[in-house]
């Protein structure tokens, strides 16, 4: 009886551990302001001047990431490029991308996050959007980070009335950043809560 009493012990301890875990994972939350309320499930795209680059070759887009947010969790279900035909050829493949908060309020890097980003306003939230894998058409001709694998781009969010979000990073031999002073703009108020 008492190997039992340990064993439901152990399991109750285990049950309770991890759902705390998953207690204090943090989700995003979508402004619907027909309802005037916070929702954990919707859709909202980020609109915002970007650059990717490869052996020191720009190219300049607008970029708009199309994401659905279901119960908190967020993923890119739709990226496109525009603003030139080297931009327009760009291919956003492995989709959905998977879009990861970090703690809200929890960034605590410099502000602006990197040079050339804009200041943002607080709270400021870490954010990874993994899974992403792009093909540049003409003059790069290459797939990000390759044609067989996905990468991770990590990024601050601005969860104020601006709605900013900026990322800066390597993705393979290629690098991908929002364009210096410009960020990705939400088309509703977009946060991250507990």
């Amino acid at each position: 009886m008492s190997k039992l009493k340990y064993s439901l012990l152990a399991l109750v301890s285990a049950a309770a551990i991890c759902g705390a875990s998953s207690a204090s994972a943090q989700s995003f939350e979508l402004y619907d302001s027909a309802a005037g309320v916070w929702v954990k499930t919707g859709y909202v795209s980020f609109t915002g001047p970007t650059s990717a680059s490869y052996l020191s070759i720009a190219v300049p887009c607008t970029a708009t990431f199309d994401l659905y947010v279901n119960n908190g969790a967020a993923t890119v279900i739709n990226a496109k490029f525009t603003g030139s035909a080297a931009c327009n050829g760009i291919v956003a493949q492995a989709l959905p991308w998977s879009m990861t908060p970090g703690a809200p309020g929890g960034y605590t890097g410099p502000n602006p996050p990197f040079s050339g980003a804009p200041t943002l306003l607080a709270p400021l939230t870490s954010v990874a959007i993994s899974g992403i894998r792009i093909y540049i058409p003409s003059p790069l001709n290459v797939t990000c980070p390759s044609t067989t694998t996905t990468g991770t781009i990590n990024g601050v969010l601005d969860s104020n009335t601006a709605n900013k979000f900026v990322f800066k990073g390597p993705l393979g031999p290629c690098s991908v950043q929002t364009q210096n002073t410009f960020a990705l703009t939400a088309t509703s108020p977009v946060r991250v809560v507990p």
